[in-house]
This record gives C-alpha cells, sequence and structure tokens, in this order.
C-alpha cells in the first residue's frame, strides 16, 4: 500500500487553517504522508466542491474524500477502514 493524503486548502481560508492540525493528527496517526496543496496556485487542475478537502489515495488511485471543516474524531473513524 502506498497511501498519501491530499490537503487542497487556500491560504485565505480561516477554516483551512484551522484544519492543518487535523491533517497533522491522521498523518502521525496513520503513519501515512501527506501534501497539501494551495488551490490559489493551481486553481484549475483540481476538481474541488469546497476546501478544505482531503482525499486519501492508495497508489494514486482515490479510495476517500472528505470536504469541510469537520472534527478530527470523525475523520479519523471514516479514513480507518480504508487505512
Amino acid at each position: 500500500m502506498d497511501l498519501k493524503l491530499w490537503f487542497y486548502y487556500s491560504p485565505s481560508c480561516g477554516s483551512c487553517k484551522a484544519y492543518e492540525e487535523v491533517v497533522d493528527k491522521l498523518t502521525t496517526a496513520f503513519k501515512i504522508t501527506s501534501q497539501k496543496v494551495n488551490i490559489d496556485v493551481d486553481k484549475a487542475q483540481h476538481k474541488l466542491q469546497g476546501i478544505p478537502t482531503l482525499i486519501l489515495e492508495n497508489n494514486g488511485v482515490e479510495i476517500w474524500r472528505s470536504i469541510g471543516n469537520i472534527p478530527f474524531q470523525q475523520v479519523y473513524k471514516d479514513m480507518k477502514d480504508f487505512v
């Protein structure tokens, strides 16, 4: 398994700034790598419905997605079946 957690955010988004802590906790808890992507730099490439967005990939294939500022415990519970 080659898991990677993508975190799509905007620096001007208050919810995104607060969500960085959740992303850091998830990567530590699941021992996976994360990649933070500033959508203001490259908007056209990403098909997102909102931010913050988390996308969990296994070998480059999306296996899970979360949109919005969701509490750590809920995201952890949702992700654990995929990790």
